[in-house]
């Protein structure tokens, strides 16, 4: 029996039948039996293309195939009887059964995800779940030493980290897809509903190849940097947006930027010649550790950003987030790597 509180009148539950109503006349459309087709993949899958409006990008989310998405929303809408979405050539939106239909799948899988954390407290941290969101830089290179000394100490808990740009990772904590989050500053999070408190200042340095003019000097005037080739992941993202605010501060634009769409390519890049780059410290330690890189200070100016922990007001903390919120608030060797501070 699916029992749900608060229901609209486009969503009612009678035992196991669902009934879709016309929001206008309350007059019942359609009554269909879900108990025996319906999964909760579905709805999750069901869920994820809405939000993202693409069965592509729901696919490459989800880690399936486009055919495999295609095929759980089709057998969703034969088990419910009507059409979720109105197809236009390409584009996808969701028709007026699927706005009901969504209202009821987020209350299921938030409830079900209710139940796993409930579940979860019951047994102390001897079990448990914990999904968290990184931003890419940060999931890249500050998180895994810290999960795996996580881990370590809490060894029941199954961690699961996703990593994705800063406000695709907001955007999840919004969707109740994460437990809690850390992404670096970039695009400013100005959602009420999400919760954040600074727990890292990283360094933003510049890097130059080993053999490059600049290599030999310990600074440059930042006016230096405008003709320079600039290689970013991306501009939009969160260290690079963080850095090029900064520069602008400070009247320097720069004037010949590359984006290589990662971390990993943009150092292979500049190893290789093809240009500079500014990059958290974190990103660096082993290329500057054997020589592959060179790190040279912006004279007068001291590049930072903060990194962020963050949370849904409304969504109350497992035992496996509160110990993970515990741990990396007081674990000093966090910053110590890259000899950033901890900002309390």
């Amino acid at each position: 029996m699916i029992c749900l509180y608060g229901t609209t009148p486009e969503q009612t539950f009678h035992g196991r039948k669902l009934v879709l109503a016309d929001p206008a006349t309350n007059k019942r459309a359609t009554l269909v039996d879900i108990s025996r087709m319906m999964t909760l993949a579905q709805l999750r899958t069901f869920q994820t293309v809405a939000r993202l409006n693409s069965f592509s990008r729901a696919a490459e989310e989800l880690h399936l195939t486009q055919p495999a998405v295609s095929a759980q929303v089709d057998a969703l809408e034969t088990t419910l009887k009507v059409k979720l979405f109105e197809r236009i050539g390409k584009k996808i939106a969701l028709a007026e059964a699927g706005h009901a239909a969504l209202k009821a799948a987020d209350e299921i899988l938030n409830r079900v995800a209710e139940l796993q954390r409930e579940l979860a407290d019951l047994s102390g941290l001897k079990a448990g779940a914990l999904c968290i969101g990184a931003s890419e830089v940060v999931g890249g290179y500050l998180l895994p030493e810290l999960l795996g000394r996580f881990s370590r100490e809490y060894p029941h808990i199954d961690l699961t980290m996703r990593v994705e740009p800063a406000r695709r990772i907001i955007d999840m904590l919004l969707g109740n897809e994460l437990d809690i989050a850390i992404v670096g500053e970039g695009a400013a999070i100005t959602d009420a509903r999400i919760a954040v408190k600074p727990i890292l200042l990283d360094e933003m340095i510049v890097i130059v190849p080993s053999n490059h003019l600049l290599s030999q000097r310990k600074s440059i005037p930042a006016a230096h940097l405008t003709d320079m080739p600039v290689i970013f992941p991306r501009k939009d993202s969160a260290s690079s947006t963080s850095v090029l605010e900064q520069l602008a501060a400070k009247g320097v634009a720069l004037h010949s930027v590359m984006e290589l769409g990662n971390v990993g390519a943009v150092k292979r890049a500049v190893e290789a010649g093809l240009g500079i780059s500014i990059v958290s410290r974190y990103a660096v330690v082993h290329e500057l550790a054997d020589g592959r890189l060179k790190s040279v200070h912006i004279s007068g100016m001291k590049l930072t950003r903060q990194i962020d922990l963050c949370w849904h007001h409304g969504k109350r903390f497992s035992k496996p987030t509160e110990a993970f919120i515990k741990f990396i608030t007081s674990d000093g060797e966090f910053a110590r790597p890259a000899g950033a501070a901890v900002v309390s």
